[in-house]
């Protein structure tokens, strides 16, 4: 079949809907795909009777299925992830979150890649959604597929496709964990045999944490089932060497250091603060050094 004519199934897990999803769902929208499309929202944090206002408020092309399903038995976008591809019914499934936008071509791009590669990662934008000081600061997935560990590439979910037969394969997402399901799964495929491939033409805007509470809260989730990841994955390849650690903490005190310079440095340090902090939490709950 040729690329522009495969199906495809288009996964968005929802836990809080705003304004943010109203401008997802748009982008998806405006997509052009010659083939099938199904979007399939994911409601985990709220009823699905929640979301439907904002389906019907976007203008869908004719013959797209839009649904949703009912994920709010078990919280977590994992969870949801896993109950949207199971719930789709075409083989190439593509995943993006609720507060990103889409650029043109998305689809298209990680349609053609997922057909040939089995699975594959966009790349990450930053200058739509966030001041422009904040972007500058940022840089991950923005030329290649990023790397944690010294082990193997991933993307973020919020930019992944893969085929049915690969979810089915590792049996989707791990639900037990809260951070970082990407990238175990990314690594739990590539050691099934399919390494993910970078798809730089399927370009997603990324909306970056605004504050710095929250900027901090997130990284320290983060940091924490990094330990976990390094755990599971240390037989496969994995490392964190003590190198790692002096970089990280030199990294983060510079951060500090300059947090008194304006709001996105404070942001930039919160981040940096709440990594390292998380791995520290994680290390000693996981009983591995990974700080």
């Amino acid at each position: 079949m040729p690329v522009s004519a495969v199906p495809v199934s288009v996964v968005v897990p929802v836990g809080r809907p705003d304004t943010a999803l109203s401008a997802q769902l748009g982008a998806i929208a405006v997509q052009q795909h010659e083939g099938d499309v199904e979007v399939v929202l994911a409601a985990n944090g709220v009823r699905p009777s929640v979301l439907r206002p904002f389906v019907d408020a976007t203008e869908w092309p004719s013959g797209w299925a839009v649904r949703v399903v009912d994920a709010t038995d078990v919280r977590g976008p994992s969870h949801a992830r896993n109950v949207g591809w199971r719930a789709a019914r075409h083989d190439i499934v593509l995943f993006c979150d609720a507060d990103d936008v889409l650029e043109p071509g998305w689809i298209s791009a990680m349609a053609a890649a997922v057909q040939q590669d089995g699975i594959g990662g966009g790349r990450l934008a930053y200058d739509l959604l966030n001041a422009p000081a904040l972007a500058a600061r940022v840089t991950a997935s923005t030329t290649e597929l990023p790397v944690k560990f010294r082990h193997l590439p991933y993307t973020p979910s919020c930019a992944l496709g893969v085929t049915r037969a690969l979810l089915e394969a590792v049996d989707g997402f791990d639900e037990s964990l809260h951070c970082g399901e990407d990238i175990d799964f990314c690594w739990r495929v590539a050691a099934a045999g399919s390494p993910i491939v970078f798809v730089p033409q399927a370009v997603v805007q990324y909306r970056l944490r605004s504050a710095a509470r929250g900027a901090f809260h997130q990284a320290y989730r983060y940091g924490v089932d990094d330990a976990r990841l390094l755990r599971a994955h240390r037989a496969a390849g994995a490392r964190w060497r003590a190198v790692d650690g002096v970089r990280e903490l030199a990294s983060t005190v510079k951060a500090v250091l300059l947090a008194g310079t304006g709001q996105e440095a404070r942001i930039t340090a919160a981040s940096r603060v709440g990594a390292t902090c998380g791995r520290f939490a994680g290390s000693v709950r996981h009983r591995i050094a990974a700080f």
